[in-house]
């Protein structure tokens, strides 16, 4: 059964197992759950302002009590910019008494500089459907093609991370078959595109880091059902069926 935040901030003594694994992809600005909640309980317990309190809800008041407390860690300019990442998240965790799930996020990262690997785009998930893979696609003369990326089944609403860190190319329900998308400018030079979304929390223009939540899982497009389509550019720009099997 699912503890009170208030119960997993004072119950510091007991093993971790114990509690509520705080996940970090969750943990994100504008987004509203109970794992912000907890990480705000701990934030006010270290003596951090949120004047609304412990609502659950990640804005610029957690952001910037979670900036306070970056600094208070010893970070210092842009990586104490009120992003939780996985090194500040755990020393919180453990001052807080709850452990944290770093999936998706690049190990050893603490905010927005991070830019090593990501596991998946989609935290947790692993690819359902191949890159290259024949399939049905009613809009080949045949009715049959080559999927252009990989998919990721995943339930609606999951999160959906950077796989490095970049520049968001576009962010915006213009996609046609693909539905709401994202494209990702990345730092090794490709662009990551990420199709089918219910939600898009990224701008374009916005600089990301590796593991930061970018959008929801969706089934917007041409879609059979909730999952992740992404695809990896083979240049420097997209455009539809240049591209290589992602990797980054």
């Amino acid at each position: 059964m699912r503890r009170s935040a208030a119960t997993c901030v004072r119950s510091k003594e007991r093993e971790w197992d114990e509690f509520v694994m705080v996940m970090l992809a969750k943990v994100q600005y504008g987004e509203s759950n109970d794992d912000i909640r907890i990480v705000q309980q701990a934030l006010i317990a270290r003596g951090r302002s949120i004047p609304d309190g412990a609502t659950g809800f990640f804005g610029d008041q957690t952001k910037a009590a979670y900036a306070a407390e970056q600094k208070d860690q010893g970070y210092s300019g842009a990586d104490a910019d009120g992003v939780p990442g996985c090194k500040s998240l755990t020393e919180l965790g453990r001052l807080g008494g709850f452990p944290v799930d770093c999936t998706g996020v690049p190990e050893g990262s603490n905010t927005s500089t991070g830019s090593a690997r990501v596991v998946s785009p989609v935290p947790g998930r692993r690819v359902s459907f191949a890159f290259f893979a024949r399939g049905p696609y009613a809009w080949k003369p045949d009715g049959v093609g080559r999927h252009t990326g990989q998919d990721f089944a995943a339930p609606a609403g999951a999160p959906v991370v950077a796989v490095r860190k970049g520049t968001i190319a576009w962010s915006n329900g213009g996609g046609g078959a693909y539905g709401k998308w994202i494209g990702l400018r990345a730092d090794n030079g490709h662009v990551y595109t990420y199709c089918h979304l219910s939600a898009l929390q990224v701008k374009e223009g916005q600089a990301v880091r590796a593991g930061q939540q970018l959008g929801k899982v969706g089934s917007t497009g041409n879609s059979t059902g909730p999952h992740l389509h992404f695809e990896m550019s083979k240049g420097r720009t997209w455009s539809y069926g240049l591209v290589a099997k992602p990797q980054w």
